[in-house]
């Protein structure tokens, strides 16, 4: 296993070559990436990682919107902490399976909810939530890839919602991205750090069924994407480490435009 997943020197300055956001969908894995040939940005969806790494073997930065650091050992402080930094969008993070049920899930071709459910209440002493339980498989293939293959680009955990409230002052976006109004939110943000959006956005919806890539799968495919572009600090500040891996969500470096009024909501 490579340490482009532990060198956090590597978070520091702009990326001069390409970043690649990623998002799990349903038809397998979707990505946005600055298009040189086009100045602008292009798409794909690809069926399985195999075929994401080799596409973006060149790539300086891919962003990936999946846990990739696990652990027995009790909640993940970076999904607490994410939930924490997005108030009321917190239950957008979805607090991560044990490294047991990923690893249930490797080793059983008919594993179950119910089974997982059980094993992580034994180690976490906490229940397996269903929107956990159905990006679980993907988890899997993240896990096994980086662990079991030397990694020609830094891959980093990051979260789209962290990502637009980094984008947005430090500001959390209030409406859904499920609504026509949050979509919107976010196109406001994306506008002010992704050129080019626009084109992309409107060319996948034409060009996937929404069955296979979802509308939110190309909004945050395109907000990693610009994430990735910022030096990037990671949640929590001085992430542990679990297996040679990060636990750590990573996020534009930015100050969030309330920090200097703290002093006076201490009152």
């Amino acid at each position: 296993m490579t340490d482009r997943l532990t060198d956090s020197r590597r978070l520091e300055g702009v990326p001069t070559g390409r970043v690649v956001g990623v998002d799990g969908c349903a038809g397998g894995w979707f990505a946005v990436w600055d298009d040189p040939a086009t100045d602008g940005l292009a798409h794909a969806q690809y069926d399985d990682l195999d075929t994401v790494f080799a596409a973006h073997a060149e790539a300086d930065r891919l962003l990936v919107d999946i846990p990739i650091g696990l652990t027995n050992a009790g909640p993940r402080v970076c999904d607490q902490q994410a939930r924490q930094r997005l108030g009321l969008r917190g239950v957008s993070v979805f607090p991560a399976p044990c490294r047991a049920v990923v690893e249930y899930c490797q080793q059983t071709e008919d594993a179950s909810y119910q089974r997982a459910g059980e094993i992580q209440q034994a180690h976490l002493g906490s229940g397996l939530s269903r929107q956990a339980w159905n990006i679980t498989n993907k988890i899997a293939a993240m896990d096994a890839y980086v662990r079991n293959n030397s990694l020609a680009v830094d891959v980093y955990e990051s979260h789209p919602e962290c990502c637009f409230a980094a984008l947005n002052d430090g500001y959390p976006l209030g409406f859904s991205k499920s609504t026509q109004t949050g979509r919107a939110a976010r196109f406001a943000v994306l506008d002010g750090e992704l050129e080019g959006w626009k084109d992309c956005y409107v060319s996948a919806c034409e060009e996937y069924y929404f069955n296979q890539v979802a509308r939110d799968d190309i909004i945050d495919a395109m907000v990693l994407t610009a994430a990735g572009r910022h030096s990037l600090a990671t949640i929590p500040e001085n992430p542990p480490e679990e297996a040679g891996l990060p636990l750590q969500i990573v996020i534009p470096e930015s100050k969030p435009a309330w920090v200097e009024c703290l002093s006076v909501a201490e009152r």
